[in-house]
């Protein structure tokens, strides 16, 4: 008798199809594919997926966030969305982190810091801690917060004497003389730069809290060469001041992509891309830029061609979520007609099935997935579109 061959599994219909802004759901219009759900809104107590809710009310102005795999043993394959609150008022703001299951089920929402001010953006530390920028006028620090809140957050040394911070990157290529970035959101305000004395990898959380070297970014552009020059790192922060006030004032989103630095000035509208091995840099225009340039400049950020980056957009009426694939093709993963406001903590779970997002005025946070069940597959930079409208 010929042997009968075994059952397979039947294909997976996809249907997913980005830019092709067919679903209304809660508020949004979303690609063909998607779906979405409301899990958290300001000012409201967290539903939990076992019919209890949070003690506590979910924070205002939610601003930038991440995810982390949950460390406690007894949620495995979970994680933790952490989301900074950028309140106004003094003392009112922190960090917030909602714990979720391996499933995307809400199973905690607490405050992994309080007590700070217009926490907006940060970054994730290569050891998995959540770096929180206060934007607080000549006050504000940079911290490093536990989202699973056991240990206490902890103000670092990357704040000095204090600043509008914004965003936080890293570039631990090589690991004895790791670096860790801050932009600073002011008509003066230079990009830090800050190497650890004593590099620690057993216990690297105080490697941003001890001794170390802290520089700042000068770049010197060529004459003949619009948008492309060299750069220099200095001790002298007066120096620095003067250089970032007449090329690069207003400095937001940061990100480091191999031997890339990405920064974005939000007033000037340009991003700078630093080669951080050969210290030369280019800018272009951000409201192109990075998403309607060249495919060859994607092809440094995203490694997987069927990877599409998504990015937040900063205002515009129908502020959302876009995307830009590897063959320069360009998305609107999801708007808004409904919530006028700027779009703000997007990030993945782990398994890159959830997609989640705050529209930050009206106090809502999103978890969009696909119905196909599919992740995303797509990697998120921290560099923010600007509307031109």
């Amino acid at each position: 008798m010929a042997p009968t061959s075994s059952p397979t599994e039947p294909p997976i219909l996809i249907t997913y199809r980005p830019g092709f802004l067919t679903v209304n759901e809660n508020g949004l219009l979303l690609s063909t594919g998607l779906q979405a759900r409301i899990i958290a809104r300001t000012g409201r107590f967290v539903a939990y997926s076992n019919g209890g809710q949070s003690s506590v009310r979910f924070h205002t102005r939610p601003d930038f966030g991440a995810t982390f795999p949950d460390p406690n043993p007894f949620n495995r394959g979970g994680w933790i969305y952490t989301s900074n609150s950028e309140a106004k008022d003094t003392g009112a703001g922190g960090v917030g982190a909602i714990t979720f299951n391996k499933y995307g089920d809400v199973l905690k929402y607490q405050m992994v810091q309080k007590g700070t001010t217009m926490n907006c953006g940060g970054g994730r530390s290569p050891w998995n801690t959540w770096i929180s920028c206060e934007e607080w006028g000549t006050r504000g620090q940079v911290y490093q917060v536990d989202p699973t809140g056991r240990r206490s957050a902890e103000k670092t040394v990357l704040g000095g004497s204090g600043g509008r911070f914004e965003s936080f990157a890293f570039d631990v290529r090589n690991r004895n003389a790791p670096r860790f970035f801050v932009t600073e959101d002011h008509a003066r305000g230079a990009l830090r730069r800050f190497t650890p004395t004593l590099v620690n990898w057993t216990d690297p959380w105080n490697m941003l809290h001890g001794a170390g070297t802290m520089e700042y970014l000068v770049l010197q552009p060529w004459s003949l060469q619009q948008g492309r020059g060299t750069y220099k790192w200095v001790t002298s922060l007066s120096e620095a001041r003067g250089n970032a006030a007449n090329y690069y004032p207003d400095s937001e989103g940061i990100d480091v992509s191999g031997n890339r630095l990405f920064f974005v000035c939000k007033k000037i509208k340009q991003l700078f891309t630093l080669n951080l091995d050969e210290f030369t840099y280019s800018n272009e225009t951000s409201k192109s830029g990075l998403f309607d340039g060249g495919p060859d400049q994607m092809s440094r950020i995203i490694s997987n061609s069927s990877d599409i980056l998504y990015f937040t957009e900063e205002g515009g009426r129908d502020a959302g979520i876009h995307g830009r694939n590897e063959d320069g093709n360009f998305y609107t993963i999801l708007e808004s007609p409904t919530y006028i406001d700027e779009t703000t903590g997007l990030a993945f779970d782990p398994s890159g099935k959830h997609m989640y997002l705050a529209y930050q005025e009206n106090g809502l946070l999103f978890d969009v997935t696909r119905r196909d069940g599919l992740p995303f597959y797509g990697t998120t930079l921290n560099v923010k579109y600007h509307n031109q409208g």
